[in-house]
């Protein structure tokens, strides 16, 4: 079993997949730390050097490599699932949830560490929601192909039962 986590940046995807894999007996993979690990650069470092070009082909090819770990829980970069159909890829080797955050609350995350943030340096809060607007206005036609839907409107953890309910249900039906 492979389980893709999808979502806009800052929305929580690589703390719900460490969560998910724990209590699903899963390995955890985070495909922006891969891209790290091969590329001995942050993604920051990566884009500002060589390109967002470059960083999506790299990207590209770490989450192709996910397809020969089984039994894990991937969580992948924000825009991973929008280019090169990557979404039907992920939905083709595993299943894909989409963690759905309320967009206040991924602005005042991204606002406490910009600086991991690449698509967001040297905005100031206003700057920073405008952009997550038009970001997932564009990237939310793209996500809703998700298998599982998970909304998150409070800081408050999500329950992970209905999700995992729902995960097993479409692996026994070969989803």
């Amino acid at each position: 079993m492979r389980i893709y986590i999808i979502g806009m940046p800052g929305t929580g995807k690589s703390h719900f997949g460490k969560m998910l894999a724990k209590a699903m007996h899963l390995s955890f993979i985070d495909t922006d730390e891969q891209v790290e690990q091969v590329t001995q650069l942050s993604i920051r470092q990566l884009i500002e050097q060589k390109g967002e070009k470059a960083f999506r082909t790299i990207e590209s090819e770490v989450l192709l490599k996910t397809a020969a770990n089984a039994h894990c829980v991937i969580a992948t970069g924000g825009g991973t699932p929008v280019y090169n159909n990557q979404i039907q890829w992920m939905k083709n080797h595993g299943i894909v949830v989409w963690i759905d955050t309320d967009l206040s609350l991924i602005a005042k995350r991204i606002a406490q560490n910009i600086t991991r943030r690449p698509l967001f340096m040297g905005l100031e809060a206003p700057q920073i929601a405008q952009k997550l607007s038009e970001i997932y206005t564009l990237r939310k036609k793209i996500y809703k192909n998700a298998d599982v839907f998970v909304p998150v409107k409070t800081l408050h953890n999500t329950s992970l039962t209905p999700v995992i309910q729902r995960i097993v249900k479409l692996s026994k039906r070969g989803k």
